[in-house]
């Protein structure tokens, strides 16, 4: 019989579960898009931004190969390269205005979204081949629709076509994880590390998927403001409006927490905090712009007393974490975003992605941080 997620007693092994498989098409997503703006609007290597992708849909494989053969984990991986390398193909033939092989492109990427559909269905009786095919297509879908408008260079849709991809990402993710849960559950394998213990605590599902959007700040606030960067030293997108997406991503996350914590006059300071970090990057681009490095040294050791001032927070409010081990990461997000920064600066684009991929790994390893504390909070509560 199948085994359904309850949505009233989501485990800690079932919420790691779903996380786990969200956050890597979120980070899918965010490659993507990355190696789409290197192709159309030449800020990076391609080439590099490529391999990334490719890094991504192998660490996907290991996933697999956690329940599944190695043959099985090695041949999803090569579905999924199949799918960079047809968006790659469509994107070449594009550009040199070849509209047959596009369309020929196009066709082998819904080609290949039908096979990983059928491929997943043929390793896991719990993975519906048409609810797969209907979700990898759409995937492809708003894909395709996101490099047309870095080709047209009209971003006015940009923001919420980026949007719809990571939410839906959010959705690819849930039926990931329900199909593996399904399947370890199913008595194919060993079940113990994910069915509920004697008194073991849990949580609603609308509790964690509030847990997750607290926890995906992390990701939202490094790729919004690489969004600003780029709109300010590129002028790619509309800067007025990536600022406002800034300063949206902070009043949801504030909004979230306060559904935990509840109401708090420090919670109102924290947001002012956050989005005085939001202004202080954009007047420190303009001044490493400008040259003006006075300006940017007093902006500096601003943005270090907003770190203070947030680890602060932080211990405030949550027990559970700890400021010095905030104020550390605090610390190390900051300085690779003044380094990626001034790598847009420099066009260094190759170091540039080496700086991005250290932040996604500080925001992954962040947000595993911040959502256990969260977690013990919820559970736990204030220690007496």
């Amino acid at each position: 019989m199948k085994n359904e997620f309850n949505e009233q007693c989501i485990t800690y092994s079932q919420m790691n579960l779903i996380f786990n498989s969200r956050i890597f098409w979120r980070r899918l997503t965010i490659w993507t898009r990355i190696y789409i703006i290197s192709r159309y609007l030449g800020i990076g290597t391609a080439e590099e931004s490529f391999g990334r992708l490719y890094l991504e849909n192998l660490d996907f494989g290991d996933m697999l190969r956690i329940l599944f053969t190695r043959s099985i984990s090695d041949q999803y991986s090569q579905l999924l390269n199949q799918f960079s390398i047809g968006l790659r193909e469509l994107i070449t033939s594009l550009l040199q205005d070849d509209l047959d092989a596009a369309r020929q492109n196009i066709d082998r990427l819904l080609q290949n979204a039908d096979q990983r559909a059928a491929f997943l269905a043929s390793i896991n009786p719990y993975f519906n081949e048409a609810e797969w095919r209907d979700l990898l297509r759409r995937y492809l879908q708003d894909t395709i629709q996101e490099a047309n408008l870095f080709a047209s260079e009209d971003y006015r849709m940009d923001i919420e076509y980026f949007d719809r991809l990571t939410e839906l990402s959010n959705t690819i993710g849930d039926a990931f994880a329900q199909g593996l849960y399904d399947y370890i559950t199913s008595g194919a394998e060993n079940t113990s590390n994910l069915l509920p213990q004697d008194g073991e605590r849990c949580l609603t599902y609308e509790q964690l998927n509030l847990a997750y959007d607290i926890r995906m700040f992390w990701f939202d606030m490094i790729t919004w403001v690489r969004a600003l960067m780029l709109s300010k030293y590129r002028e790619v997108g509309d800067e007025d409006a990536v600022y406002a997406r800034l300063q949206q991503v902070v009043a949801d996350y504030v909004n979230n927490l306060n559904q935990i914590f509840g109401e708090n006059p420090r919670t109102d300071e924290y947001q002012l905090e956050l989005n005085a970090y939001i202004s202080l990057i954009d007047s420190l681009i303009t001044a490493q712009k400008a040259g003006n490095t006075e300006e940017i040294d007093r902006i500096t050791r601003q943005l270090y007393q907003n770190a203070d001032a947030r680890a602060a927070w932080a211990s405030y409010i949550n027990p559970y974490w700890d400021e010095n081990e905030w104020r550390t990461r605090l610390y190390n997000n900051l300085s690779s975003t003044l380094d990626e920064s001034a790598t847009f600066l420099t066009e260094d684009y190759a170091r540039n992605l080496d700086i991005f991929s250290t932040l996604m790994g500080q925001a992954e390893s962040a947000s595993d941080y911040f959502s256990q504390g969260l977690l013990n909070y919820m559970f736990q509560g204030q220690p007496q």
